[in-house]
């Protein structure tokens, strides 16, 4: 019995280090995930002309 209630220690253990890693990994590693977008540039009031070549 206490065999079986070591596996379960070990398991809780392995996966709170894994939810740990993926949570460092996540937030501290890719910050640029989560940080608002960069605002949109303001119109000049000019048209730009978008020429396709021809196939």
């Amino acid at each position: 019995m206490m065999w079986l209630f070591g596996q379960i220690f070990v398991l809780c253990l392995v996966s709170f280090v894994a939810g740990a890693a993926m949570t460092a990994v996540v937030f501290v590693m890719r910050p640029t995930l989560f940080s608002p977008p960069a605002p949109a540039p303001e119109p000049t009031g000019q048209r730009k002309l978008v020429e396709m070549d021809a196939e």
